[in-house]
């Protein structure tokens, strides 16, 4: 059985806390508004995905310039707003205005409302800037 100096024992536990930090940053570096541009863009495409979950609902959409990940609110909020898994199917035409990733090698957009089938959803109410 291997001893452990309080230093060693001190140092590991460090390790593992900043391992631990570094993989909770990564998994919400899409949580909140910090990672997209300020000014909101309306995109229209075909649904290739539908995926309800956590932490956000996605929709894999194929647009002009390629495949975009359009991410809705949490799966309560996007719920509130009368999305469900029902509501877009592969093949269908979409529009969505949102705040695309400031990341430009990025295909991402945070969606504020979505309109699928004839019906919108507003799933950040407060955001939607027209």
């Amino acid at each position: 059985m291997p001893s452990f100096t309080r230093r060693q024992a001190l140092m590991s536990g460090g390790a593992f806390t900043l391992g631990t930090l570094v993989l909770a940053s990564d998994a919400s570096a899409h949580h909140g508004w910090s990672w997209a541009e300020g000014e909101q863009v309306e995109m229209t495409g075909t649904v290739r995905n539908v995926y309800i979950g956590q932490p956000h609902p996605t929709l894999q959409v194929e647009m002009p310039d390629g495949m975009w990940t359009v991410e809705l609110g949490n799966p309560s909020q996007t719920s509130r707003a009368g999305f469900s898994a029902e509501s877009a199917k592969v093949g269908d035409q979409i529009t969505a205005l949102g705040n695309r990733s400031r990341d430009a090698n990025e295909k991402r957009l945070k969606a504020v409302r979505v309109s699928v089938n004839g019906r919108t959803y507003d799933i950040y109410p407060e955001r939607i800037r027209t």
